[in-house]
């Protein structure tokens, strides 16, 4: 069928097992350490965003400017004259909880938050970092090969996060000047009412998607010309059986989207049963209004990358230091991941007391990258997207 209609986003990483040789930027996670148990919302408060109270019960107690000395007091006090930073990004994560908790940590700098799909987003950037336009402080992207071919106006992180809690992580690159931030977990979503008319088939694995039950009731977000995106298929057909199930998956004939939200408000209305892929943070919060929807978490996990970085041309620099610090500290990794529907890249036991909702990603799990590989520009061009007839 034809994709549906989505004129602002694009097909893009939203705004996101394989083999051993294409983890995130070409490694493999660490095991995961066991979270210290704990409940409740960060409430990490701070004055002049200089110092930070004990937190209500929860939350986490930990200072992100600790360990900064004066050099980088002089940074805080700077961004507090500055009185705001302006975030793009195209995370779910960043949401009116997160935005509440930067608030309570830094009351005297507001955060001006753009959301942006991934395409438009790096497009964007493109127009501001040589026209000395004002625009974005501070980043979170999707998309390496952007990252990696603009490491010239990308700024080093300075504030004592980033060697306190990630010096020997290998989520960290170009010196510092990007970090990814969190991963964001693609998986199915579910219509239990129109599942149920199906004959409820099970949904709990790749191989699950090729349920003959699901002719015509499935929906997918094919990725077309989006790299992230096809390579989430790529490593999910692998774990569906091989080259094979390309065919298989497209003779269900599935409804085709652009975009992952487009898929899930199909999915919450009835048309159709189950979606691939699918954001767990956008099926509950539909879930939660009442939809008759769940997340599905296929395993092992495949999931799109959310990399933070501050750009060269910032208006606000000294804020935007203080925000990417703040982001890698414990209190910036609950307020983004806490809630679960992302991934921290941290051990949990790192960061103190953290929800219980709140997870690692996992071993074995992948984190794609949005660099096709030669094997991968193949597969797309000569099996998936023919298969799927995909122009």
């Amino acid at each position: 069928m034809s994709p549906s209609s989505d004129e602002d986003r694009s097909a893009d990483v939203p705004d996101s097992g394989g083999e051993d040789a294409m983890r995130f930027f070409s490694r493999t996670c660490r095991s995961v350490v066991t979270a210290v148990l704990a409940a409740g919302a960060l409430a990490l408060t701070a004055a002049c965003g200089s110092a930070a109270a004990p937190a209500a019960a929860g939350g986490s107690v930990a200072d992100p400017n600790e360990g900064g000395g004066p050099a980088w007091q002089a940074v805080v006090d700077a961004a507090n004259k500055e009185g705001q930073v302006v975030l793009y990004s195209n995370s779910d994560g960043v949401n009116a909880e997160f935005e509440a908790a930067w608030a309570k940590a830094y009351p005297g700098i507001e955060l001006v938050v753009s959301k942006y799909a991934s395409g438009e987003l790096t497009t964007k950037l493109d127009a501001e970092k040589g026209g000395g336009v004002a625009g974005a402080d501070v980043i979170t992207v999707s998309t390496k090969p952007w990252l990696e071919a603009n490491l010239n106006v990308l700024v080093a992180s300075t504030g004592p996060a980033l060697g306190k809690y990630w010096g020997d992580s290998s989520y960290v690159y170009g010196d510092g000047k990007y970090v990814l931030a969190a991963a964001t977990p693609l998986g199915a979503g579910i219509n239990t009412e129109q599942l149920a008319k199906l004959g409820n088939p099970p949904v709990t694995t790749y191989k699950d998607l090729l349920a003959p039950q699901l002719k015509g009731a499935l929906g997918i977000v094919p990725g077309t010309g989006a790299p992230a995106a096809e390579q989430w298929w790529f490593y999910a057909a692998k774990e569906m059986g091989g080259d094979p199930a390309v065919g298989q998956l497209a003779d269900l004939q599935p409804r085709l989207y652009t975009v992952p939200a487009t898929l899930a408000t199909d999915l919450a209305s009835g048309e159709v049963a189950v979606g691939a892929y699918n954001i767990k943070g956008t099926i509950d919060a539909l879930a939660a209004k009442g939809a008759p929807v769940e997340f599905v978490t296929l395993e092992p996990v495949i999931s799109t990358p959310v990399t933070a970085a501050v750009v060269g041309w910032a208006k606000n620099p000294n804020a935007a230091q203080v925000f990417q610090n703040w982001l890698l500290s414990p209190a910036g990794q609950i307020a983004l991941n806490g809630s679960g529907s992302l991934l921290t890249p941290l051990d949990l036991a790192a960061l103190g007391e953290v929800p219980t909702t709140m997870r690692s990603i996992p071993a074995g799990a992948t984190v794609v990258d949005g660099v096709l590989t030669p094997e991968q520009k193949t597969w797309v061009t000569d099996l998936w997207n023919a298969k799927m007839r995909l122009g």
